[in-house]
């Protein structure tokens, strides 16, 4: 009997010492309140370019926010640290700056915007990762050190991306969109809020969108060779509602935008055609008589304008914004002076925000 006594004595002493070992390896809040802390990331106002490319990235990344708990996170001698997004994921976007993890990006409640999230400041015991160097949400850490951590905020930046077309006007994102666990369970919950603003402006319904460019009668004799030119006639482009934004970020080698420019392409159009886009040139329309001359488009210092694609001109201003530019002959004839006539051109244009 007393053989028996002992070893139910041994046998419940190791059970004991069992038990308590797990408490001793895991993360807890010190106040004993185990609810979820409520996290909300505040982005501000965002704007947008209208017609930059899909994967361009909106905001500055480059600073830090400190969200705190509120409480401290104790972890012991080891720990898990796990972040979870909620909601859908916007796949093969891109992305122009950031290497975001094909998990990564999230669709936000606004159409045409993606939200990726990484959390920095933890300390080097934590291992991260694998293939998520940045630490973007979502990501499994564990640590396993002699030690305690303890953590009293997070710290987190957030890249807002174009991964589509974004309607105009003013948006609002303000939604639940990460969660975090440790072993202790449901650890806090991240809200997102930002107010996006698509940044551009409109032209002037027609006929306000017609420009005339009257280019004035000239006698030939002003005409002394090729390439020979008359006095250039100014004219503008007007655009209207725009709304400029402030705060681009440079997008790196990418250097999409700096600041939201109105950038024209002129085309030619009706029977007008190219004939040197790199210098501006623009043949005159059929319907004219004249001969060995055309139309050279300048910009408003008196350069060529280039034709036939996108060129960067005047910044967006709030309001109204004049982009002004100038025309005039150009003899493209060689020898002797142009043949009198009418000399009439057309051409189109279009406008990008970027």
């Amino acid at each position: 009997m007393k053989i028996q006594s002992r070893l139910l004595g041994c046998i419940l002493v190791v059970a004991l010492m069992s038990a308590a070992a797990p408490a001793m390896a895991a993360c807890t809040w010190l106040s004993g309140n185990n609810t979820p802390k409520q996290l909300t990331l505040a982005a501000g106002t965002v704007f947008a370019p209208r017609d930059v490319p899909v994967g361009t990235t909106l905001n500055t990344t480059s600073t830090a926010r400190q969200l705190n708990f509120g409480d401290t996170l104790s972890c012991y001698v080891s720990g898990t640290y796990n972040t979870a997004l909620i909601g859908p994921v916007a796949t093969n976007v891109p992305v122009d700056v950031l290497n975001v993890p094909s998990n990564a990006l999230l669709q936000t409640n606004v159409p045409g915007i993606g939200l990726a999230i990484y959390m920095t400041g933890f300390a080097a015991s934590w291992q991260p990762p694998v293939g998520n160097p940045n630490r973007f949400i979502p990501f499994n850490m564990s640590r396993s050190a002699p030690s305690t951590a303890t953590m009293t905020q997070a710290m987190m930046r957030y890249a807002l991306i174009k991964t589509g077309e974004i309607a105009p006007g003013t948006h609002t994102i303000n939604q639940l969109v990460a969660t975090g666990t440790s072993d202790m369970g449901h650890m806090f919950d991240l809200s997102f809020t930002a107010t996006v603003t698509l940044a551009g402006c409109t032209l002037p319904a027609a006929p306000g969108n017609q420009i005339d460019v009257p280019m004035g009668n000239w006698e030939k004799r002003v005409f002394n060779g090729k390439n020979s030119t008359t006095d250039a006639q100014s004219f503008a482009i007007t655009l209207n509602s725009c709304i400029a934004g402030s705060n681009y970020p440079v997008n790196g080698a990418n250097a999409y935008f700096t600041g939201n420019f109105a950038n024209i392409q002129i085309d030619g159009n009706k029977t007008s055609t190219i004939i040197d886009a790199a210098n501006g040139i623009l043949s005159l329309s059929s319907d004219s008589t004249a001969q060995g001359v055309a139309i050279q488009v300048l910009r408003d210092n008196g350069t060529p304008m280039n034709l036939g694609q996108p060129v960067q001109l005047n910044r967006v201003v709030n309001g109204t914004t004049t982009v002004p530019l100038k025309a005039r002959y150009i003899q493209i004839a060689e020898g002797a002076t142009p043949t009198p006539g009418s000399a009439n051109g057309y051409a189109s244009f279009s406008v990008t925000y970027r």
